[in-house]
C-alpha cells in the first residue's frame, strides 16, 4: 500500500505519489481569484471529475457556469470544454480526477486561422503554439497587449459558446487571439 502525504504545494500530483497507472489525481490549492491551470479546454480521451474540499470553485464551461461547494463534485465527459476559478473569497481546495491517465488529446476552443476549423491543440516546443489537427497549421498567438505575459488563456464569454482570450495575470481580454 502507498499514502500520501502533503506537502502544502498549491499542485500537487497524488498520481506519481501513489503510483497510479490507469488514473490521474491532483490536488489544487486555489487563492480567491485563481484558477486552474491550462484555461478553457477539453480532453478528447479523459472524462474528469473534480471534487471540491474546501471553498467554492465556479467551472466556465461553453453554456454555462457550474458552481462546486464543498462536498460536492462535478463530472465532465471526454470533449466537454471546461476550467474552474475560485470565484470565493477564501482559499478552494480542489481534487481533479481523469481517466484514462496521460490524457493528451487536449484542445482549445479557437478556430484555426488557415482553416478555420474549431478545436486547437497546444503544444510545447520551447514556447506555445497552436496546431491544427484538421490541416496540421502551427500557429502562435500575440502576448497580452497590457503586460509582458507571453501567453492567454482563453475562457468563455458572455453569450452562449462564446470564447474569448484572456490574460491570466493582469485580466486583459481580447475578443479573439492575435496571431504571431
Amino acid at each position: 500500500m502507498q499514502r500520501f502525504s502533503s506537502d502544502g504545494s498549491p499542485r500537487e500530483s497524488l498520481s506519481d505519489a501513489l503510483g497510479t497507472t490507469d488514473v490521474a489525481i491532483n490536488r489544487y490549492r486555489l487563492t480567491p481569484g485563481e484558477g486552474l491551470p491550462s484555461g478553457l479546454h477539453a480532453h478528447l480521451d479523459q472524462e474528469e471529475v473534480f471534487v471540491v474540499l474546501a471553498g467554492t470553485v465556479t467551472f466556465e464551461t461553453l453554456s454555462a457556469p457550474i458552481v462546486v461547494d464543498a462536498g460536492e463534485a462535478v463530472r465532465f465527459a471526454p470533449g466537454e470544454y471546461q476550467t474552474g476559478t475560485n470565484a470565493g473569497e477564501s482559499p478552494a481546495v480542489v481534487l481533479a480526477i481523469g481517466a484514462p491517465k496521460g490524457s493528451e488529446a487536449v484542445r482549445v476552443p479557437l478556430d484555426c486561422p488557415d482553416c478555420g476549423h474549431r478545436g486547437l491543440s497546444p503544444a510545447w516546443d520551447g514556447e506555445l503554439l497552436l496546431a491544427c489537427p484538421e490541416c496540421d497549421g502551427e500557429h502562435r498567438t500575440r502576448g497580452c497587449p497590457a503586460c509582458a505575459r507571453s501567453e492567454m488563456e482563453v475562457a468563455s464569454g458572455e453569450n452562449d459558446g462564446e470564447t474569448v482570450v484572456v490574460c491570466p495575470d493582469c485580466g486583459a481580454e481580447r475578443s479573439e487571439p492575435q496571431w504571431a
